[in-house]
């Protein structure tokens, strides 16, 4: 009788630790942070560029940036 319990318990604890995890459940957290940060990029990129014709149209319209 005990070695049918040591059998089960050894065949349960291999099935149990060849039981496939969720990886899709990871991943969309990890897109939304990849966004964000992606969005954040985007927004100072557009930002300095918008800084930057700003001051070239100061320049052109009276020789000089504030």
């Amino acid at each position: 009788m005990k070695k049918v319990f040591f059998i089960t318990t050894i065949a349960l604890a291999l099935l149990a630790s060849c039981k496939e995890t969720k990886k899709e459940e990871a991943a969309p957290n990890l897109n939304r942070d990849n966004n964000a940060e992606m969005v954040k990029t985007q927004d100072s990129i557009q930002m300095a560029r918008k800084k930057t014709m700003d001051s070239l149209e100061q320049v052109k319209s009276h020789g000089h940036a504030h």
